[in-house]
């Protein structure tokens, strides 16, 4: 898939600017999005996803500009998988039920295909055990895989995820960066923010380095790891990767 960003900027009204005139052009199966904490990572996935307008610039995907509005937006959001550090799932609903309502509300599934559709992926992913459990009787990790299927029921074209292993136990991250490596080699292409620095690497074909609303490096990951170009770029490594062994 090909991303084009062009001057794509946001200012929020309490604030500076989120995002100050990212441009960016690239072809990726799975794109890393890191960088410090509220250097606007998240909000570059939002206006990515549709769920927010920049304020300047454009965005577009395989040469189809993203129109913010309303209209367009409704279709847009339909072929778009997308995953919140909160994980967003209905506390009401059991696992199953998270799945299914949006296929039959949203997408216009009959109930019959819903229900098939949601029973593979649980069975898929492991959850077959949960499927009638609501949210808070699941593990973190479990939340996170039902939250993944809900988002990649419809067959999207682009899977966004906004640290989809936060506060999770490291054998629940890996269980969760072992799910989304399956659905990378499937060949689903994927635009994740993470602080997840070994999976970047090895599982992420492209990154993005992002400070201060600015886009500070890019390019091919694994290179970027190995021989960061910029000194804030290997500063960031550098503290982020300190513990590591």
């Amino acid at each position: 898939m090909r991303i084009e960003l062009a001057g794509v900027s946001k200012t929020f009204s309490d604030r500076n600017k989120a995002l100050d005139g990212i441009t960016y052009r690239e072809d990726f199966n799975v794109l890393a999005v890191i960088g410090p904490s509220g250097g606007g990572k998240s909000t570059l996935l939002r206006i990515l996803g549709g769920l927010i307008a920049p304020s300047s610039g454009e965005v577009a995907f395989n040469g189809n500009k993203v129109y913010y509005d309303e209209k367009h937006l409704i279709r847009y959001r339909r072929e778009i998988g997308f995953v919140f550090q909160a994980k967003g799932l209905f506390n009401h609903l059991t696992a199953r039920q998270n799945i299914i309502l949006p296929l039959v509300n949203v997408h216009g599934y009959s109930k019959t295909s819903a229900e098939s559709v949601a029973d593979n992926l649980l069975d898929r992913f492991g959850l077959s055990g949960g499927s009638h459990k609501f949210p808070h009787e699941l593990s973190g990790g479990q939340q996170q895989r039902v939250a993944i299927a809900r988002a990649v029921a419809v067959k999207p074209k682009l899977l966004l995820l906004d640290e989809p292993t936060s506060a999770l136990d490291p054998e629940l991250t890996n269980e969760v960066l072992d799910l989304i490596n399956e659905l990378r080699s499937d060949g689903l292409n994927i635009i994740l923010v993470t602080h997840e620095m070994g999976f970047a690497k090895k599982a992420c074909d492209k990154l993005m380095f992002i400070v201060n609303g600015r886009l500070a490096e890019w390019g091919d990951s694994e290179k970027l790891f190995t021989r960061p170009g910029t000194a804030e770029l290997a500063g960031f490594l550098s503290k982020v990767l300190e513990w590591n062994v």
